[in-house]
Parts: C-alpha cells; structure tokens; sequence
C-alpha cells in the first residue's frame, strides 16, 4: 500500500523500469488506479493499467536499453500534482514534466506527459 504521493510517484517511475509486461502491469497496478488515464504527445489517451502497462512494453521494445528516473520530487496540492524526470537512453539523456491527479489511495487517476524543457519567452 503506498502512503504519500512522493511514494505514489517513485513507485510509477519505478514500474517504467520493468523488464516484462507482467512486471509492468504488477508496478502499475501499485501507483495506477483501474480507470486512469494517460496522455502525452504521442498518444492521445491510454486507459487503465493494462493500457499504461502495454504502453510501456511498447516503449523497451523500441528502446531497450532505457532507464526513467525523477528529477524533482512532487509538488502536489489537493489531489493534482507536477515532478520532472529524465530517462538515459544509449547516447543521449532526454527530460520530461509530468502533470498528475491522484485519490485518496495515492494511486495516479490522470496523467499528461510533456516531454522536453519548456520554451522561453522570446
């Protein structure tokens, strides 16, 4: 059972770190309600923890050789929340911001991805 959202967080960023699609449906299942959403840029909506699951398979089956990690922690009020995160891929190292809602469980209810730094003001 997790306990506090910064858990909430590491334990989803965790599960995008598994090997097999079974391990990721087990780390999702942890931090990802039944009914959640996901969204990035790529992908207009994925549903629930199979979808967020098969997500990520599709993800290290393109780049197998990856590994997300949290920049900052949580900064969170109410039930919604923000953090930054990386992930090293062969080469090269990418960042992201993730903004996200969450229960009264501390599981991820909505998700939306962005990924890269956000634009200056010209």
């Amino acid at each position: 059972m997790i306990v506090s959202v910064e858990k909430m967080i590491e334990q989803y960023v965790a599960a995008w770190n598994e090997k097999r699609l079974d391990d990721f449906k087990a780390g999702f299942a942890e931090c990802w309600s039944a009914d959640a959403m996901y969204t990035d840029p790529n992908f207009a909506l994925v549903k629930g923890v199979d979808g967020i699951a098969e997500l990520a398979q599709t993800s290290l089956d393109l780049v197998p050789i990856r590994e997300f990690h949290i920049l900052t922690m949580p900064d969170y009020h109410h039930n919604a929340g923000r953090y930054t995160w990386k992930v090293d891929l062969p080469g090269e190292t990418k960042e992201g911001f993730d903004y996200f809602e969450f229960n009264e469980a501390y599981q991820i209810t909505r998700l939306v991805s962005f990924f890269g730094p956000l634009k200056e003001v010209e």
